[in-house]
């Protein structure tokens, strides 16, 4: 194990900490899984990396990604070499796989499915975790990306809320008219405005329940960003019309993944923009606007007025 700084090893107990309970409430998101297993790795903490690999193969085999499921049960063997259930599981792969080339058809793609447009993907696949390798890093963004952003997702978030009745719908369109007037007027280093925000503010719906609605009927994954320590530096790794003009928030980076908080899991635009910047694997979080804000406040050293 590479030693790690006293910095470095607090911000990767933070996130044990938070994997752990998105893992315990979605214990199959592979990719949580793939980061505890490489942050207790990292703190030497064999035991409970093996644990978590365990875990991991076992998800990949029920999801059908007998690839993965097979190069991980075959490091598990190394720690294990007489363990009977892992040889079980390890020829039950096998089977898999050559049954799967017999048939022309392969292991599962383990990226198959996965949507960009949160609105479709809730009806089709309730769980939306995490996106694609993205293609370069970049911090501009190009005409044909802005003439895309146009759409906040806000429009498809309020749609969301009134159909599943997790606000009345007079409290979500007036919360909607206000945001769009605030948003089509911001300058300089303005924060946007969220659609959330606004809700809550009508005092007809709180913060709590609200998020609880959303997050219950969309399992999109939740991250307490107020409890986090970001890097400013990782945050500036999005332009300032994703980060303040969205509150779209980079606040953590675990090998090939950089995990990133929005206030409107609904903004499709948003994670393409991100993703075509953005060369990591990205994992999505909804978070608190108020919390989001703060960061960026932060990070930019806005006055809170701004």
């Amino acid at each position: 194990m590479n030693a790690v700084s006293q910095d470095e090893q607090e911000q990767i107990l933070q996130t044990i900490e938070m994997f752990e309970v998105i893992t315990q409430s979605n214990p199959k998101d592979q990719q949580s899984l793939e980061i505890l297993k490489e942050a207790y790795g990292k703190l030497g903490r064999e035991k409970d990396a093996h644990a978590i690999a365990r875990r991991l193969a076992e998800v990949y085999y029920d999801q059908g990604n007998y690839s993965l499921a097979l190069l991980e049960y075959e490091n598990l063997l190394k720690q294990e070499p007489d363990a009977p259930e892992i040889l079980a599981r390890l020829g039950e792969v096998e089977a898999k796989l050559n049954e799967a080339g017999a048939n022309g058809s392969g292991a599962k793609n383990e990226d198959s499915g996965i949507n960009l447009d949160f609105s479709v993907v809730v009806e089709q696949d309730p769980t939306l975790i995490t996106t694609a390798a993205t293609r370069r890093v970049n911090t501009t963004t190009t005409p044909e990306m802005a003439e895309a952003l146009a759409n906040d997702g806000n429009d498809a978030m309020a749609k969301f809320l009134i159909q599943h009745r997790i606000a009345p719908e007079n409290v979500v369109n007036q919360a909607l008219d206000h945001v769009r007037r605030v948003n089509a007027n911001l300058t300089g280093q303005a924060l946007a405005d969220s659609l959330i925000d606004e809700i809550v503010k009508s005092r007809v719906v709180e913060l709590e329940p609200l998020l609880s609605g959303i997050l219950d009927r969309s399992k999109f994954a939740y991250v307490p960003l107020e409890y986090y320590d970001v890097d400013r530096q990782v945050v500036k790794m999005l332009p300032e019309n994703l980060t303040l003009g969205r509150l779209i928030v980079p606040f953590d980076i675990m090998s090939r993944t950089i995990m990133v908080a929005m206030a409107n899991p609904f903004d499709a635009p948003g994670k393409e923009a991100v993703q075509q910047l953005l060369d990591y694997n990205v994992q999505w979080h909804l978070a608190a606007p108020s919390a989001i804000a703060q960061i960026l406040r932060d990070a930019y050293r806005l006055d809170a007025r701004d």
